[in-house]
């Protein structure tokens, strides 16, 4: 969750200016049915198949999608695979112990939201016990400000998360079934969560896709989004939120990248391994 002092730099900085610059309507998601947004291509790819970058020349796409190659995943995508698993379950049981406990009994529900089973990998257990400290603050925080506020209006405002939405990325020639995060802080805001990883030029291109989708399914503007960079140094997490305006640059490149990565699955041309590939790589 954002702070209060971040979450006041979105709700009147970042949000405003993102309304002001406005976004060209051929580049809205409900768009779709027109270039540039209409797919050239009937190659269903993955979100993360058009975003990342993480292969410069998208060889790992070629690999996957024409040779038949499917990599092992290696230990990143393992630990960022655990973590935001543990991470979607204590959401949950958060939740359920609000809704199970309501208001009136707010001191029992602080303590059945402590009864999430410790995780066995370290790296979870600390991010439970983060979000478990961080939570108790925000009931007390919206308890003491809100005294006759409802079960319904607490959860929302203590837990204003859906991980792991659903979307039918067909619309724009994506992936029936992807998954995303959502921020709800009045209206929608795409949240990327990266796990043990640096900042990458191409990490705003998942958030403009997912916004894009979002658009295309219920039609309604999704203009700013945030990536969530969370690492682990001596048992403690560290993170850092980068806020994007999803405006009509990145929206622009997301469409070349989908368009440039279909081409080469529908002609199955290969692009050749990169320069300076990452350790794990498998060329």
């Amino acid at each position: 969750m954002p702070t209060a002092e971040e979450r006041k730099r979105l709700l009147r900085g970042v949000i405003p200016r993102a309304r002001r610059l406005g976004v060209d309507d051929t580049l809205r998601g409900w768009s779709w049915s027109a270039p540039p947004l209409l797919s050239p291509y009937e190659v269903p790819l993955g979100l993360s198949e058009v975003a990342g970058a993480y292969c410069e020349t998208g060889r790992d796409v070629y690999a996957r999608r024409v040779l038949g190659i499917e990599a092992e995943p290696n230990e990143k995508m393992l630990l960022g695979g655990a973590l935001h698993g543990t991470l979607r379950d204590w959401v949950v049981h958060a939740k359920r112990s609000l809704y199970a406990c309501g208001v009136g009994r707010i001191e029992e529900a602080v303590e059945r939201i402590r009864t999430f089973p410790a995780p066995e990998l370290p790296e979870a257990k600390t991010l439970v016990q983060y979000e478990t400290d961080a939570i108790e603050f925000r009931i007390r925080e919206a308890m003491s400000q809100f005294p006759r506020i409802g079960t319904d209006a607490l959860v929302a405002q203590v837990l204003p998360v859906t991980l792991g939405q659903m979307l039918d990325g067909a619309f724009l020639g994506l992936s029936r079934r992807l998954s995303t995060d959502l921020l709800n802080l009045g209206e929608p805001v795409v949240l990327d969560i990266i796990f043990d990883d640096e900042k990458r030029d191409f990490h705003p291109l998942t958030l403009a896709g997912y916004a894009l989708v979002l658009e295309a399914v219920y039609e309604f503007p999704v203009d700013v989004g945030v990536t969530v960079y969370a690492g682990f140094r001596d048992g403690r997490l560290r993170m850092e939120r980068e806020f994007t305006i999803l405006g009509d640059e990145v929206r622009m490149e997301f469409i070349e990248a989908r368009d440039e990565k279909q081409r080469m699955v529908a002609d199955a041309m290969d692009p050749g391994s990169c320069e300076g590939c990452e350790a794990w790589c498998g060329r």
